[in-house]
């Protein structure tokens, strides 16, 4: 995920230095070394990341207390309700943060409070489950339970909204939105399956050859289809 992250800031990152930027999730720094921290590295004035799991932060902490990445704060707060003050952030990224809630009323909520804490012109890189793909599409209609316990999601998965759903909500919540596009199009749950089968049990040679054939499926997004190969919608939006 890391390389799909920092492909799109490559496209579509501010041209100024943002001073203060927000991470809005941390499972990534929890669990793996490959998170997405050290892509601000040359950008970043003051770094923060935020959960709503107390023990996902801890975790992010621990994980990374002895990276040379910019943490600058880990902190606790629900995107519903950000304990920041107004105009706090020069640049948000919202990776896959909003698609865990039960209503899409909270999506809407959490738009309101990315945009309130950040200052106007702002930059926002957002993501969420693309419903468009056929395999988001019916593993949001399976039982939570039957999936976890097949081991497909470690966590809840829930409600997200098409890109063009998507960029109405951003637009009636005071956002411009500037670009938009679906990325990971390599079939996500069996590349996780097989990654971590070749995790154990492979050398570093036919790990990374693994990782390239995954790279490959990214020019998917370059066709007509690739609303329905993404895994992700993506959108860059600015703060009015």
């Amino acid at each position: 995920m890391k390389g799909l992250y920092q492909g799109l800031q490559q496209r579509w990152g501010p041209d100024d230095r943002p001073g203060r930027i927000l991470k809005t999730d941390l499972y990534d720094e929890a669990i793996s070394a490959h998170n997405l921290v050290s892509l601000f590295r040359d950008r970043c004035g003051h770094m923060v990341g935020t959960d709503v799991s107390l023990e996902i932060a801890r975790a992010a902490k621990r994980r990374m207390a002895d990276s040379p990445d910019p943490w600058h704060a880990i902190v606790v707060s629900d995107a519903r309700s950000l304990g920041f003050r107004s105009g706090a952030f020069d640049a948000i990224i919202s990776n896959s943060t909003l698609d865990h809630f039960s209503d899409k009323r909270d999506i809407t909520e959490s738009l309101r409070e990315l945009h309130r804490i950040m200052r106007t012109g702002a930059t926002l890189t957002i993501t969420l489950d693309n419903p468009s793909n056929p395999i988001i599409f019916l593993r949001n209609r399976l039982p939570y339970r039957l999936l976890r316990f097949l081991g497909v999601i470690p966590f809840y998965m829930g409600v997200t909204l098409s890109r063009p759903d998507l960029v109405r909500a951003l637009e009636s919540n005071g956002f411009q939105a500037c670009e938009s596009t679906a990325i990971a199009h390599a079939p996500r749950i069996l590349a996780i399956w097989v990654g971590r089968i070749l995790e154990r049990r492979s050398g570093r040679g036919i790990r990374e050859g693994f990782h390239r054939l995954l790279r490959a499926f990214e020019r998917l997004e370059r066709l007509p289809t690739k609303y329905l190969t993404g895994h992700y919608v993506a959108v860059k939006a600015v703060r009015r």
